[in-house]
């Protein structure tokens, strides 16, 4: 029982230590101490370190469907269109339009935090219960972070794409 309890530490802190990897950055993403690096605002789903001569790589998220009634199951697919392994979870971020602006949708399930590893040229498949979530007819946005991590120099990039869909009904 006493070796259980570091191995279940380690694996808890992995996805912890990609969070923050992601989310500081590194010397790999052209920011000298991690900590210059524009991140999304909190009222909308939007990519960050993305300049017009380098886009957004927001084309790995793809919903099953553009509408949904309440009740419907949604599917995601996450595709790793990289040539690094990828790194995801269960966890994803809501967002509903309303008045032109994007307000955060809270999502009060309970998700395990698991690592999901999704090898190069592979995809990996997410279905959501929107009855759980209680969501009133209207235009969303489902927001989900890829992590790229080199197996060299152990730099972790993380992305953030997002898939926009309507309730109605």
């Amino acid at each position: 029982m006493r070796k259980i309890i570091p191995v279940l530490l380690i694996i808890l802190l992995i996805p912890v230590g990609y969070y923050l990897a992601s989310y500081w950055g590194s010397a790999a993403d052209g920011s000298p101490n991690g900590r210059d690096i524009d991140h999304p605002p909190t009222d909308g789903p939007i990519i960050g370190n993305s300049t017009p001569e380098r886009p957004p790589a927001n084309d790995f998220l793809k919903l099953d469907k553009t509408t949904y009634s309440p009740t419907d199951t949604m599917t995601i697919t996450v595709t790793n269109n990289g040539n690094l392994n990828a790194t995801t979870s269960y966890h994803f971020k809501l967002y509903r339009l309303e008045g032109g602006e994007w307000k955060e949708v809270p999502v009060n399930l309970v998700v395990i935090e698991i690592a999901v590893i999704i090898e190069p040229g592979k995809s990996w498949q997410q279905r959501v219960n929107l009855a759980q979530l209680n969501l009133e007819p209207g235009h969303y946005a489902i927001v989900k972070t890829l992590v790229f991590t080199d197996p060299v120099n152990q730099h972790a990039m993380g992305v953030e794409g997002w898939a926009e869909f309507d309730v109605e009904g």
